[in-house]
């Protein structure tokens, strides 16, 4: 792993400054989401989407491999759910 230090300051308003070198490297383009966590006194900024793929990828895990028909089979038990209420609770 490339490590870059770079002394920065904190504005009065609690701004931080990140050189380009240190924001080209993380992939963080201007106005772009980051997240910060502080761990074991270290200041971790990643980019938002990376977070997310982080995420998705661990969930996967137990989801299992996507189909491509998800939303498909949702939408079929969701019909499947209100075409039994209907004949439960029928509405004349």
């Amino acid at each position: 792993m490339t490590q870059f230090r770079k002394i920065s300051r904190i504005d009065g308003n609690g701004r931080l400054v990140l050189p380009a070198r240190q924001r080209k490297a993380l992939g963080l383009e201007d106005g772009g989401a980051v997240v910060m966590d502080i761990i074991d006194g270290h200041l971790v900024v990643q980019p938002m989407d990376q977070v997310l793929a982080d995420i998705q990828a661990q969930v996967r895990k137990y989801l299992g491999p996507a189909t491509g028909h998800e939303v498909d089979d949702f939408i079929a038990e969701r019909r499947a759910e209100a075409r039994q209420e209907e004949a439960r609770y029928p509405s004349d």
